[in-house]
């Protein structure tokens, strides 16, 4: 009798077994990617609790309605108005000026803030649209009696909200800087714009669940960096906590989903008039048609400076140290012009 032939019934035993270890196996992979799953939620809950501990807001919280938004003052009012307030890229929070702040609050009072929901501020109710977000600014800096008059500086989508505001409250702003700032028509007249902006929120539909069970904490922890690697030390690891955060990759999908309707209801803000305005533009590998639609945000007033950085990046711009002292001497010109009304030239 040859032995090796196997009978019906020793293949259909050994099918078995191979399909028991196939089950376990399978099984062993569901349990370990929950198991995984819970030790990441716990290390996020823990970190998180860390974070609220070790970064405390440096400014302070206001009630603008049902909810506080953050707001961070340094400098002196004896220095001289005008106050400089700093509003950040979509994205973006207070931290993000950690070269620029400094270095305007040697010359003049500057504050910063977190618009709601993002890094020290709570979330809005509402939805995020233009008109509430300047809404939202306005009574923040009355409730925290930051008193004007003020420079604005704008940087990429925050030049939309301070022009608005310039625009409804004209008898408090007395400059204006724009820091490679969103153009109201940028999508309508560049699609590949539009699409960069859809492909992002499609990559970014996960974030907030990765964020969830720990995996951009342990990215930043093992020394992993994003574009504010250069940041000051203690800013850098502010803005390294809020990105470990699911609550900011919320606020900023929230924030770019809206950025079609905030530039379609900026179409209407018009001129500057003779309105001190400094322009400031990145200079490395702009996209296509930025270079013109910054050349026109500086004709906006009759009197501006357009001043590019060359080897800036549209980040770069607040958050490496070189670029920051040339976007800060820029501002700097605005305030200027506003204490002694000279006319802004370029240097």
């Amino acid at each position: 009798m040859n032995t090796s032939t196997r009978t019906p019934s020793q293949t259909g035993r050994s099918r078995s077994r191979l399909f028991v270890w196939v089950k376990r196996i399978f099984l062993g992979l569901i349990v370990s990617i929950f198991a995984l799953v819970a030790v990441g939620a716990i290390y996020q809950a823990i970190g998180t609790s860390s974070d609220k501990h070790n970064f405390p807001p440096p400014g302070q919280l206001v009630d603008v309605g049902g909810y506080r938004l953050h707001i961070y003052c340094t400098g002196s009012q004896d220095t001289g108005n005008p106050t400089v307030f700093l509003d950040t890229l979509s994205g973006g929070t207070s931290a993000n000026w950690g070269w620029i702040q400094p270095e305007i609050a040697k010359v003049t009072r500057v504050c910063s803030y977190d618009r709601a929901g993002r890094g020290w501020s709570e979330p809005s109710p509402n939805p995020i649209t233009l008109e509430g977000t300047v809404r939202d600014l306005h009574t923040l800096l009355q409730k925290a009696e930051i008193l004007g008059p003020y420079v604005l500086v704008g940087h990429s989508v925050g030049g939309i909200y301070n022009r608005k505001y310039a625009a409804e409250h004209p008898d408090e702003v007395v400059g204006l800087a724009l820091v490679d700032s969103s153009h109201p028509d940028q999508f309508l007249r560049y699609p590949e714009l539009q699409a960069e902006n859809d492909a992002y929120l499609r990559m970014s539909a996960i974030f907030p669940m990765l964020a969830r069970i720990g995996l951009f904490r342990f990215f930043f922890s093992r020394g992993g960096e994003i574009d504010f690697a250069d940041l000051p030390p203690q800013q850098h690891a502010e803005v390294a906590a809020f990105w470990s955060s699911p609550e900011y990759f919320n606020s900023s999908q929230d924030e770019t989903i809206a950025l079609p309707v905030i530039f379609a209801d900026a179409h209407s803000l018009g001129s500057l008039g003779d309105l001190p305005l400094a322009v400031i533009s990145q200079g490395k590998n702009p996209t296509l048609g930025w270079n013109e639609m910054q050349d026109e945000l500086a004709s906006l007033s009759s009197n501006s400076i357009h001043i590019t950085v060359p080897d800036a990046t549209h980040a770069s711009l607040a958050l490496d140290q070189q670029h920051a002292h040339e976007t800060s001497a820029a501002i700097l010109q605005v305030v200027e012009a506003a204490r002694t009304g000279m006319p802004l030239v370029s240097k």
